[in-house]
């Protein structure tokens, strides 16, 4: 079980980006960028902590596999969690879990796409950082 503000990402061809923007519409942080593909294994963990923002999760696994887990201060508040899947051609997966939603984006053999391929806005996930 994963804890509160926890993110787990176990798929990510090519890039994925998670932002947190705050709910009252001053601030947007970025949370992680993380690349990987060419069938790398992907375990990356982040944890959403109060404090100070640093920086975000940088990992590059193009040619390695990423297992690590991380934390990221946000200052108190409420926040919308925003994606973008990323693909550079070729094959594509996208796949993370925060807290009880699990958005993703399974390659499509019949539709090859890169560039932006997946950033829905239909979804609200919404979290507070206390």
């Amino acid at each position: 079980m994963l804890n509160k503000n926890t993110i787990k990402i176990t798929a990510c061809d090519n890039q994925l980006i998670l932002l947190a923007l705050q709910a009252n519409g001053t601030s947007s942080y970025e949370i992680c960028n993380i690349q990987s593909g060419n069938n790398n294994p992907v375990d990356v963990q982040i944890q959403i902590i109060s404090g100070n923002y640093d920086k975000p999760v940088v990992a590059n696994g193009v040619n390695k596999p990423l297992n690590a887990k991380h934390q990221v201060t946000l200052p108190k508040g409420e926040y919308k969690l925003v994606y973008a899947g990323v693909n550079w051609g070729g094959p594509y997966d996208f796949k993370f879990k925060f807290n009880d939603i699990e958005p993703s984006l399974p390659n499509d053999p019949d539709k090859h796409l890169y560039g932006v391929v997946w950033a829905k806005g239909d979804r609200d996930i919404s979290f507070i950082v206390d």
